[in-house]
């Protein structure tokens, strides 16, 4: 069995983590060195059990890429401001069955000292690129519910363990930067995303788009000839063929047509494409759309990596296989996770319908699809557009005052 899965022998997780030099219990980042450039971070991430048990696995990655570096990639900082920025239009509500009820600070002002669009995005930041995200709750009713907490980055926080003889660690509280003692594990809210979290399973694919653009700077950087001069004659000594080459040059400047006796002229067919890489970037950029299940057309990638083969879909159809592929699984991580910490029976929602009718055709035709098929009144549909319901119109007949 894999070390360190459930049902792996104990004893192999810990002679394997002893041979790193790791902790056996914490959610650290060792990082070894490798080679000059490159860092290859072992670690032993915690997974949320369900239970105040935690299942420690040792998990390798082969790139060292750390969240700042991988945002200095355009298409990663495109599928991140994606993600987020589609998360931060989305109104949570909150239900007890069928009923909407107020949704309270903890869903619309969690933190006091900053917006909610501000902590969602942190929150979901943390969930795209390590797989999890954690809420300090700052204040409780007179239930002990929270209502207000505060998103801290991931890298603030530690869990704190105790081995339980087993694959599973038991959770006994948080560690969090520019506090004092251990944070109990209830003051804590913790999301876990359903995905891996990219810097986890896409550090080769970051690491070679790093390359590409390095590369493509270096390219830039360097003056090519537009053209080489070769001598079929007498050898030429360096003096003798700078002012071969600088003869050239001002009888070019001076006239259209050259004679050249002795030696050939070629020019180079390097283009401006050839010296940015652009093909090799465009499927660089396609493969990173794919890690973060982002529609490559909505970065300007494209599925066959080709960057004048994009394809065409409208707004509406492009933001439903955007929330589908790529948003859904971090607003189910959000949702199940708020609706743990509010009362029984009580359920938390992000208002996804409405940001699918941002098309105004596409709200025009669903509103008079609902209307036609008698589903709603004209009241009603005006409502779902936006458009003031209109007051009754007076009496109309000539000669009448209203």
């Amino acid at each position: 069995m894999y070390p360190g899965r459930p049902g792996g022998n104990p004893s192999v997780v810990g002679s394997v983590a002893e041979w790193l030099g790791l902790r056996a219990a914490a959610d650290s980042r060792d990082v070894v060195s490798v080679g000059r450039g490159r860092r290859m971070a072992a670690r032993i991430p915690v997974y949320r059990s369900g239970t105040s048990l935690e299942l420690a696995e040792i998990a390798w990655l082969a790139e060292g890429i750390s969240r700042e570096t991988a945002l200095s990639i355009p298409s990663v900082l495109a599928c991140r401001n994606l993600l987020t920025g589609t998360v931060v239009q989305l109104a949570l509500y909150r239900y007890r069955g069928p009923e909407r009820l107020d949704p309270g600070y903890l869903l619309t002002k969690p933190d006091p000292s900053t917006t909610m669009p501000a902590t969602m995005s942190g929150t979901v930041d943390d969930l795209i690129f390590r797989g999890k995200a954690f809420w300090l709750v700052l204040e409780r009713d007179s239930e002990g519910f929270p209502t207000r907490a505060r998103w801290i980055p991931v890298d603030d926080v530690k869990p704190e363990t105790i081995s339980s003889g087993g694959s599973y660690e038991i959770l006994v509280g948080y560690r969090i930067a520019g506090l004092e003692g251990v944070i109990a594990p209830e003051d804590v809210i913790r999301y876990d995303s359903p995905l891996p979290g990219v810097l986890d399973v896409g550090g080769r694919t970051l690491a070679s788009a790093l390359e590409l653009e390095a590369a493509a700077r270096r390219l830039s950087a360097v003056d090519l000839p537009a053209g080489v001069l070769t001598n079929e004659g007498a050898e030429l000594s360096d003096e003798e063929a700078a002012e071969l080459v600088a003869g050239f040059q001002a009888a070019r400047r001076e006239n259209g047509i050259a004679f050249l006796q002795g030696i050939t002229y070629s020019r180079e067919s390097l283009s401006s494409a050839d010296l940015e890489l652009v093909e090799a970037r465009a499927a660089v950029a396609t493969d990173i759309a794919r890690l973060f299940n982002v529609p490559v057309a909505m970065i300007g990638a494209s599925p066959s990596g080709n960057a004048s083969a994009l394809l065409y879909s409208n707004l509406s159809q492009q933001l439903a296989i955007l929330v589908a592929s790529g948003v859904a699984p971090y607003l189910r991580s959000v949702e199940a996770t708020l609706a743990a910490v509010l009362p029984r029976g009580q359920s938390v929602a992000f208002d996804v319908q409405t940001f699918l009718r941002s098309d105004p055709q596409a709200a025009a035709d669903y509103a008079t699809g609902l209307l036609a098929a008698g589903v709603i009144d004209q009241a009603e549909a005006r409502a779902l557009l936006g458009i003031p319901s209109s007051p009754p119109a007076g009496d109309l007949t000539p000669g009448r005052v209203v």
